[in-house]
C-alpha cells in the first residue's frame, strides 16, 4: 500500500471499505487514498478527535466513565459520566489537554480480542461492558463473531470499529463548541451523562471558515431577527415554538403566502383544504397510530369517537394545501 498512497492520505478505501493505514490486505485489492479534506477523511478525523476528547477528560478527572463518541455532521461528541460537575467554562481546559495529546503524537493501535478479554480490560467502564454484553454476539457490531475490536493510544483504550488516523498528531484543526446533558441510550430512566461537542477540520483555514459560517447563521437566526424587526414573538404563556405574529410580521406573512399561492396557481395547481383533526379511524388506516402514537397529542374524546390532531407539522401542511390539476 505504501507505493499507492501519498503522504496526505490519512486512511484508505480497500475494495470500497474504509480502513486504517495500518491495514494489511491479503491478495490483490483495489486501494483508494482518503485525504483529510474529503468526506471520508473528515469522518475519520472527527472520530479520532472524539477519542482524544474522552481521553483528555479521563486525564483531567480520573474516574470518568465514558459511553459513546461518534463523528457527526460537521463535528463529533462524546457522552461521559464525569465525577464532578463540568460546565462550558471548562471547555478551554479540556481543549488544552486534547492539544497536549495531539502533540504527543500517540499511535492509534487496533486490537482484536475475545469478548471475555474485552470485558476484563473494561472492568471499570460500565457503559463499555454493557455494549459488549449486549452486542458482541451480533455480527459486525463490535467485531466478527466473538471478536471485539479495540483501539488503544498511549494507556487509553476504547471500544470501536474504527478506522482512525495513524496517530493523534494527524488530527487536524479542532475546537470544542458546547456542552449539554444526554441520557444513556436516550432513555430518561438511565443515567444522565455530560455530552461535549466539538468540530474538526483538515486545516485551520477550514475550521475558521466553518466557525464564521456558524456566526453568520446565528446572526441571521430568524428567531433573533423576528424579535429585532418586531415581526413575531413567542410568549411563555403559549408554549415554546408557538408564535404570535405582530402587525409588521402579519403583513410580511400575507405577502409571502400570496406569492406562494399565485406561484402554485400559475403552475397548474388547484387549492384544497383539509382539517387539522380527524377521527382515530383515519390515523389507524394510515398507520400513524400504530407507529407514532407515543409522539402524537392525546385524543379528544367526544360522543362521535376519538379525534386526533394530524400527526405532522401543521404549519407545513397549511403552507402546501394543493393538488396538481394536470
Amino acid at each position: 500500500m505504501g507505493g499507492v498512497l501519498g503522504p496526505d492520505a490519512i486512511a484508505a478505501r480497500v475494495d470500497g471499505e474504509l480502513k486504517d493505514l495500518s491495514f494489511v490486505p491479503r491478495g490483490d485489492v483495489s486501494v483508494e487514498p482518503v485525504e483529510a479534506g474529503s468526506e471520508d477523511g473528515l469522518h475519520v478525523l472527527r472520530h479520532s478527535a472524539a477519542h482524544v476528547l474522552a481521553q483528555a477528560v479521563c486525564r483531567l478527572w480520573p474516574g470518568t466513565k465514558y459511553a459513546i463518541g461518534p463523528a457527526i455532521e460537521d463535528g463529533f461528541y462524546y457522552d461521559l459520566a464525569i465525577p464532578v460537575h463540568v460546565s462550558a467554562d471548562e471547555l478551554p481546559r479540556i481543549e488544552e489537554e486534547m492539544r497536549a495529546i495531539v502533540a504527543e503524537d500517540q499511535p492509534f493501535i487496533r486490537e482484536e480480542v475475545s469478548r471475555s478479554e474485552a470485558l476484563a480490560r473494561f472492568s471499570d467502564q460500565d457503559f463499555k461492558r454493557e455494549i459488549i454484553e449486549d452486542l458482541a454476539e451480533q455480527e459486525g457490531e463490535v467485531g466478527p463473531g466473538d471478536t471485539v475490536i479495540l483501539y488503544r493510544n498511549d494507556d487509553w483504550l476504547d471500544l470501536c470499529l474504527g478506522p482512525h488516523v495513524a496517530s493523534t498528531g494527524r488530527i487536524g484543526a479542532f475546537t470544542l463548541t458546547s456542552i449539554s446533558g444526554a441520557y444513556w441510550r436516550g432513555d430518561e430512566k438511565n443515567p444522565q451523562l455530560t455530552r461535549i461537542y466539538g468540530t474538526a477540520w483538515a486545516s485551520k483555514e477550514d475550521l475558521e471558515a466553518h466557525l464564521h459560517r456558524l456566526e453568520e447563521a446565528e446572526r441571521r437566526d430568524h428567531r433573533l431577527l423576528g424579535r429585532q424587526l418586531d415581526l413575531f414573538s413567542s410568549p411563555e404563556e403559549l408554549g415554546p415554538g408557538l408564535w404570535v405574529w405582530h402587525p409588521r410580521g402579519g403583513l410580511f406573512r400575507k405577502q409571502l403566502e400570496d406569492w406562494v399561492r399565485d406561484l402554485h396557481l400559475a403552475r397548474g395547481y388547484d387549492p384544497v383544504v383539509t382539517p387539522h383533526i380527524a377521527r382515530s379511524v383515519l390515523w389507524e388506516t394510515s398507520g400513524h397510530l400504530a407507529k407514532y402514537s407515543d409522539n402524537m397529542y392525546p385524543p379528544m374524546q367526544t360522543d362521535t369517537g376519538d379525534y386526533y390532531v394530524k400527526p405532522m407539522n401543521v404549519a407545513r401542511a397549511a403552507a402546501h394545501p394543493w393538488r396538481h390539476a394536470g
